[in-house]
């Protein structure tokens, strides 16, 4: 007979499905550096240590060379102003001390020290080495007075309302009335009240050629009436002036109409310099 013929099976071969929960991992080798966020920490600190070590070493230097150096002892105080007060009153509104060395001296304390009295407008104060501090002051300058306190003292003030001090001496100054003196005190600032219109006025007198203020002779200055100011001259003419305006303009034409009623020997005593006024004689038309 004849033999059949073999047939091959062919083996199954299975693949393994990867299960869900078969995690594969691969080994990497152990790395031996410094983690990056410790390299930068280490790293700042040491800029940190390196800016603190300059900075005590810069320090040292410092007193070693300006701080306690005997080259730099205060020797003198130099002081400048161009108004009334003494030098030896400045000195000593500085609060200065002459052996304590230059660079020990705080210039911008020594100028607020200086600036908070109410006399001194600006101070200016520098070091010139080696052993010199200079100051130099602007003082407020009285352009009218006030009240009457403490007996025969007027407040003086400056053109920018500052209330300066009580004063014997100020007697030819303007005295503006119209206002309550009794919660005053130095230092004050009026600009802002009844008293503020008046100052311009009082200001560009001041600043104008002589033969203008021979005709404007201000005594004294009611600022009681609130639409207009009072002006009493020395020689007995009355102005009204409007709170504003052109304060120059205005100036010019009272003292045009002064010299006109001077000039004309007429029996007018009495100026309206406010729009609505009626004597015609150097006020607007």
């Amino acid at each position: 007979m004849a033999s059949k013929p073999i047939k091959k099976t062919k083996k199954r071969t299975t693949k393994r499905k990867n299960s869900v929960l078969q995690v594969k991992s691969t080994s990497r080798g152990n790395s031996t550096g410094l983690p990056t966020g410790a390299f930068f920490l280490f790293g700042g600190l040491c800029l940190l240590m390196l800016g603190w070590g300059l900075w005590l070493f810069f320090g040292w230097m410092g007193d070693l060379l300006f701080m306690k150096n005997e080259r730099f002892t205060l020797q003198e105080v130099v002081v400048n102003s161009d108004g009334a007060i003494s030098i030896p009153v400045l000195k000593s509104l500085s609060g200065i001390q002459e052996g304590e060395n230059l660079f020990n001296v705080d210039i911008q304390n020594v100028q607020k020290r200086m600036e908070n009295q109410a006399i001194v407008r600006k101070a200016v104060v520098r070091r010139v080495l080696p052993d010199t501090i200079a100051i130099t002051v602007n003082e407020r300058v009285p352009i009218a007075r006030m009240g009457s306190v403490g007996g025969n003292m007027n407040w003086v003030l400056d053109e920018e309302g500052i209330i300066l001090r009580k004063s014997f001496d100020h007697k030819h100054l303007p005295l503006i009335r119209g206002i309550d003196v009794k919660m005053m005190q130095q230092g004050g600032d009026l600009s802002e009240g009844r008293c503020g219109p008046v100052l311009p006025y009082l200001t560009t007198l001041r600043d104008m050629p002589g033969r203008i203020r021979d005709l404007l002779p201000v005594q004294d200055v009611n600022v009681g009436n609130p639409g207009f100011l009072d002006f009493r001259l020395k020689d007995g003419f009355n102005i009204y002036f409007p709170n504003e305006g052109n304060i120059e303009e205005l100036i010019m034409k009272a003292s045009r109409g002064i010299y006109e009623i001077q000039n004309r020997e007429l029996n007018i005593t009495f100026l309206d310099m406010r729009p609505e006024g009626q004597n015609k004689i150097g006020a607007p038309e």
